[in-house]
């Protein structure tokens, strides 16, 4: 039996419990390593299954529905009942008849054919409530083709009244490259000057038609003139 110094058996227990404290602290390290691992992981996991699930959409309170105000009726000028006008009758009679207004079509016939006088094309505007006690609207855009005077518009208001009668009051505005004096001088043939204003002559003729003269650029006029035509 051999023995054995006991300074060395202490050094050998020393190194003994320096293995076995490395040894430990490396599994309590490991440990913590995976513990750590595994709470990265699930909070990846967490924040993709978030990503994953769609947000709600907030629920939006329903606006309230609001009654508009009725609106009159209009005619299409490209429409097909507007496309073709039966003998006698020019577009704002036709969309009065098409719209199955009677009420004063005598009043609304005789301003359309003192009005329009060439091609045209009309829009017309009227309540359907009050087809036979309302106002009918047209505006009418003419084509001459003249180099004088190539284009015209005039506008129609026809309106049934208390006593039963009607009446129909017409602008109609051309403009002409012809000059206002040499037109001033025509229509003072037929009526005379009733008023100046801004030195703008305003003449009134015969027929209870009144002009108003307005020079344009290049010594050119347009001519404006009203007129109300009464009816039944």
């Amino acid at each position: 039996m051999s023995l054995v110094p006991v300074d060395f058996i202490g050094r050998a227990k020393s190194v003994a419990f320096v293995g076995i404290f490395i040894a430990a602290s490396a599994g309590v390290i490991a440990s913590s390593g995976c513990s750590r691992a595994e709470s990265d992981s699930a909070r990846a996991v967490q924040a993709e299954t978030k990503r994953a699930t769609p947000a709600s959409k907030p629920t939006l309170p329903q606006r309230p529905k609001v009654k508009t105000a009725h609106e009159p009726k209009q005619s299409n000028p490209e429409t097909a009942e507007d496309k073709g006008e039966p003998a006698g009758q020019l577009q704002p009679q036709l969309h009065a008849s098409n719209a199955g207004i009677t009420a004063c079509f005598d009043s609304l016939a005789r301003a359309s054919s003192h009005v329009v006088d060439g091609p045209h094309r009309a829009y017309s505007f009227w309540d359907p409530k009050k087809l036979n006690t309302g106002t009918f609207r047209s505006i009418v855009a003419m084509n001459y083709g003249g180099n004088v005077s190539p284009r015209g518009a005039a506008v129609i208001v026809n309106s049934p009244m208390r006593d039963s009668t009607c009446d129909a009051t017409t602008v109609q505005v051309v403009p002409t490259a012809r000059p206002c004096s040499a037109i001033q001088s025509s229509l003072i043939t037929k009526g005379k000057a009733v008023a100046n204003l801004t030195g703008l002559a305003l003449i009134q003729t015969d027929g209870e038609v009144s002009y108003l003269l307005l020079p344009t650029a290049g010594d050119g006029c347009a001519i404006v003139s009203m007129a109300v035509i009464r009816g039944n």
